[in-house]
């Protein structure tokens, strides 16, 4: 063993650098300090190679929030996150569907209630849903939901008590048809007509590939599109009352919306490379986000969670792979215990609980089912 053997095993059990520590370090590098006296050339070399190694050396174990309770820099961090997914994913454009052949979109949707006694028996339901996406990327496309794939209770008593509650909905329900206008994230799908033109309009809630396609890529012009309130576009209302005596909508209404809208097409699957990091840098925006601990997606597939508190107490989490900006899935946590609903009532969440849970997956297929 020589002296460059020893070296090689310096520090050899260090974990490499966290992907937000390197964002961070990347970022402080690349802007600019202020003006100051003048120093020794050397001193400021010295200085600035001493910093850059300890900003990419250390992890980042002070930033991240868990049980909604906020730490310093959760905020800034991710800002700095989702600057980093976005720069990623502009990196790592989509493949084109090559002709003949389809992107399948997969979302695995589980829910979580309380009941029984005290709210103590938990049940859980799992809903498996597919869209076929042909070349062209023009609805309609084929889809097929599972709602009631799978249900799992605790302790073995819930079981039976569900099974006298809620009889009807024991059972699996396969839902099918070539005939889909969009992509939804509840097991839903809205259907055209059959053998005619599109007749259904696609939505943040139901989005096709050409409704994305219109979208605007600028952040702060696609922020304005998230916050937009549509309920009173699509009211129609008259010159003379433009409101039509709706209420008046609050800045923080119109942030729960983007935010909502942002997790909606993400979880779609079919927004390309281009709109998912505009999506990011817009996320960047909306006041409240807060970067969160380690999470995994309802496969079990480890990465980072953006959160965000939307209503009643319920937080909302963006989950994403650190070192690719590849969007994971969704997941809502009861941030309180007992939180109220819209008419004020507790509903049987204790904080902590995972409400809904999503993985999203896509691939490229050269087949898709037959369904008539």
């Amino acid at each position: 063993m020589n002296e460059i053997d020893l070296l090689k095993r310096v520090r050899d059990d260090v974990p490499p650098p966290d992907p937000i520590a390197l964002a961070r370090a990347r970022q402080r590098l690349l802007t600019p300090s202020p003006v100051r006296r003048s120093v020794g050339r050397r001193r400021m070399l010295v200085a600035g190679a001493v910093a850059a190694t300890l900003a990419v050396g250390f992890l980042v174990n002070d930033v991240v929030i868990k049980d909604g309770a906020t730490k310093p820099g959760a905020v800034a961090d991710a800002g700095t996150f989702l600057a980093n997914a976005a720069e990623l994913t502009n990196a790592n454009p989509d493949a084109p569907i090559p002709p003949g052949q389809y992107r399948q979109v997969t979302q695995r949707h589980q829910g979580t209630w309380r009941f029984g006694p005290h709210n103590s028996y938990v049940g859980t339901r799992l809903d498996v849903s597919d869209w076929w996406i042909s070349a062209d990327q023009k609805p309609p496309y084929t889809a097929m939901s599972v709602r009631n794939a799978k249900e799992d209770f605790s302790p073995a008593a819930a079981k039976q008590l569900w099974s006298k509650l809620d009889p009807l909905n024991m059972k699996s329900e396969t839902i099918k048809s070539p005939y889909a206008c969009g992509v939804g994230t509840s097991g839903s799908i809205m259907l055209q007509r059959k053998d005619s033109k599109n007749v259904c309009i696609p939505s943040w809630r139901m989005p096709s590939a050409d409704f994305l396609a219109r979208l605007p890529r600028d952040p702060d012009k696609l922020l304005a599109a998230l916050r937009a309130d549509d309920t009173r576009r699509l009211a129609h209302c008259p010159a003379e009352q433009p409101d039509c005596g709706l209420p008046v909508r609050t800045a923080q209404a119109a942030d729960n919306e983007a935010f909502d809208r942002v997790a909606t097409v993400m979880a779609s699957g079919i927004a390309p490379a281009d709109l998912r990091a505009a999506l990011y840098q817009a996320a960047r925006k909306i006041p409240g986000i807060q970067l969160q601990a380690d999470a995994v997606n309802l496969d079990g597939t480890t990465g980072r969670a953006i959160g965000r508190v939307q209503f009643l107490g319920v937080r909302q989490d963006l989950i994403i792979e650190p070192t690719t900006g590849r969007f994971l899935g969704l997941r809502e946590v009861a941030t309180v215990t007992a939180p109220r609903n819209f008419d004020g009532d507790p509903q049987p969440l204790v904080r902590g609980d995972i409400v809904n849970w999503t993985s999203v997956s896509t691939r490229i297929t050269p087949d898709r089912p037959t369904i008539r």
